[in-house]
């Protein structure tokens, strides 16, 4: 960005451009600046809700998620000078940065973890050993490949939501000392369809887990007299 302009001028752009509607030229000629100082303010504002770019906040380390071709692109469109994405790649390594995946953090309400903590605490003393828990769940692939630039030493960043691409529903079952075939799900789950899931994936155990006690989830078909 043009520094002859002082904070003051900067400010007065916002107005020009918010409140009278003026284009980028024309608050360009008024402010005898250039079309691409005009623009370069709008967006630090748009960006910062300031005029002033604060120390530290760099392309490099203000979007950690994009790739070096789009920081690329960013840095023309800001300053009309052009820098290859493996000189955006070189920096970023000698500046400390390193590639990484961001953790995945399941939503899980405050409640939610103190019924969970409560639970265990109240039947810790339980013999398990004759308990099967049984369940499907479905897997989620996200296939966005996200990656995050972060200075080496600090922790990779959490997301709290997945761009779910494909999905898979599975049903199994674990108990103390072994675990059930794992079965595939196709199409919707019915009283039907969960005893054909049990039949499935416990078969070739069902001479090894009599007098067992078996614990699903509440939807109704899981409930079935035919299941017990």
């Amino acid at each position: 960005m043009n520094s002859h302009l002082t904070i003051g001028e900067r400010w007065r752009v916002i107005p020009l451009r918010l409140d009278q509607g003026l284009g980028f030229r024309d608050i360009a000629r008024r402010m005898h600046c250039t079309y691409q100082t005009v623009r370069n303010i709008l967006q630090l504002f748009h960006e910062t809700n300031d005029v002033v770019e604060l120390e530290g906040r760099g392309v490099g380390n203000s979007y950690p998620q994009e790739t070096a071709t789009q920081l690329s692109n960013r840095f023309y469109r800001r300053t009309g000078r052009f820098v290859t994405p493996q000189t955006i790649r070189n920096y970023r390594r000698r500046w400390g940065f390193r590639a990484v995946h961001t953790r995945i953090q399941p939503l899980l309400t405050q409640r939610h973890a103190a019924q969970r903590l409560a639970f265990c605490q109240q039947y810790i003393y339980d013999d398990w050993r004759r308990v099967i828990f049984a369940d499907e769940k479905i897997f989620e692939v996200d296939a966005t490949g996200i990656v995050y630039w972060i200075p080496y030493g600090r922790p990779r960043p959490t997301t709290f939501r997945s761009q779910v691409q494909y999905q898979v529903a599975v049903f199994g079952a674990v108990w103390y000392n072994n675990k059930s075939n794992l079965v595939f799900i196709q199409g919707r789950t019915n009283t039907s369809t969960f005893v054909e899931y049990l039949e499935d994936g416990l078969h070739s155990h069902r001479r090894l887990i009599r007098n067992y006690y078996f614990i699903h989830d509440r939807p109704t078909w899981a409930h079935t007299v035919t299941a017990h």
